[in-house]
């Protein structure tokens, strides 16, 4: 064989093997874990389940962390009190050990996973304080006892910060939100329920998760609130930052103010449920019966046979200047965790507006790596 022709082949073949071995998990290593969630080992019609074997191809290739997305909430672990299903979550994490994955479980403590059960009396009134803590306690026991030692992260209290604008000002106002927790137990509730979990698994760590911490008033109310919690010797080990973004907002500056006031408190996040829409945000129209969201489809779902190159472009562009500040604060940052796997299989389909498609993630609908995986990876070389 020609020696140039061979050094030719041989040059192509290490190549096309580091492109190949260029995966997410790899390329931030020395940054911080890379994870996705689990969505189960059903998906839809697909009778061969082909697109579930497509996902934990992905899950077990790029990640490193996995999180339950709806496996461990209450509604589907306990759907009635003393009856508990691991059957999904066992599944779960007996994958992720066998992939060698870290897994974050999600949640223990939310108003909108929590079955009506456990907040009624055996008589259908509303139930006392005293038996709703018991009920809290024994759930966080059981759940976190099942998995002692093998979940490294929880989300123990998942939203319990609400935000309204202030009349006749521009900024807002945070406060507890309120649920049936608050209602009856009062803001104890989420102390109680990280001193449970630290007695139920002294070896996890424990965190506060929450959406639209880039609101400035919401984030300063959670830190000072994980602050002051772990002032009283409450065990809380980081802030969850739930990254449901858009092309255009929130701004840069307000997503960089989140790691930048957390270290300055010297409070670990984790950028816990991260895609970007390509779509208009609908939020206000999350409520739309089937006739408004017809009307409304020409303007809040654009791309409905598949997203344009330039729009990809853009959320290549944007997802790039989102890692570029995870990236800078590596220092504080423990993990980020995609919210999907792939486009054909997520939440941003039917919230906040149903029948819409969407493109959210760094996989596209026939499995391709989009623009904004590759853009991704080159932050990870840049720093």
């Amino acid at each position: 064989m020609n020696l140039k022709l061979f050094q030719i082949g041989f040059l192509v073949f290490l190549l096309s093997n580091t492109v190949q071995s260029e995966t997410l998990k790899k390329s931030f290593y020395d940054h911080f874990l890379m994870g996705t969630i689990w969505h189960g080992n059903k998906l839809g019609s697909n009778k061969n389940n082909t697109f579930l074997k497509q996902e934990k191809r992905i899950i077990s290739s790029e990640f490193n962390a996995i999180t339950a997305e709806n496996a461990m909430k209450p509604k589907q672990i306990q759907p009635r009190e003393g009856v508990f299903t691991f059957k999904e979550s066992d599944e779960m994490v007996a994958f992720a050990e066998a992939h060698n994955l870290t897994i974050i479980g999600h949640t223990l403590v939310w108003k909108n996973s929590a079955p009506d059960w456990f907040f009624v009396d055996k008589q259908g009134g509303r139930v006392s304080r005293d038996e709703l803590i018991e009920r809290m306690k024994t759930h966080i026991k059981t759940v976190m006892g099942r998995y002692k030692g093998r979940i490294k992260y929880w989300d123990v209290v998942n939203e319990a910060i609400e935000t309204k604008k202030i009349k006749g000002e521009k900024g807002f106002e945070a406060f507890y939100k309120p649920s049936p927790w608050l209602d009856i137990i009062g803001p104890e509730y989420i102390e109680i329920a990280y001193r449970t979990a630290r007695e139920a698994d002294p070896s996890a760590k424990l965190l506060y998760n929450d959406y639209n911490l880039d609101q400035e008033a919401k984030l300063d109310f959670a830190l000072e609130m994980i602050t002051d919690l772990k002032s009283r010797g409450v065990y809380i080990h980081g802030l969850g930052y739930q990254g449901h973004f858009f092309i255009d907002e929130p701004a840069l500056d307000s997503i960089e103010r989140v790691f930048i006031k957390s270290k300055n408190v010297n409070i670990p996040v984790h950028v816990t449920e991260l895609d970007v829409s390509v779509l208009p945000n609908g939020w206000k129209h999350r409520t739309a019966s089937v006739e408004e969201r017809f009307k409304l489809s020409a303007k809040y779902n654009p791309y409905p046979k598949g997203a344009p190159e330039e729009v990809l472009d853009n959320q290549a562009k944007r997802y790039a200047d989102i890692f570029k500040i995870f990236v800078s604060y590596s220092d504080i940052i423990e993990r980020v965790t995609f919210w999907g796997v792939w486009d054909g299989n997520s939440w941003r389909d039917y919230r906040p507006m149903l029948g819409r498609t969407d493109y959210p993630l760094l996989i596209g609908r026939e499995f391709e790596k989009k623009p904004a995986y590759n853009s991704v990876i080159q932050t990870a070389k840049s720093q």
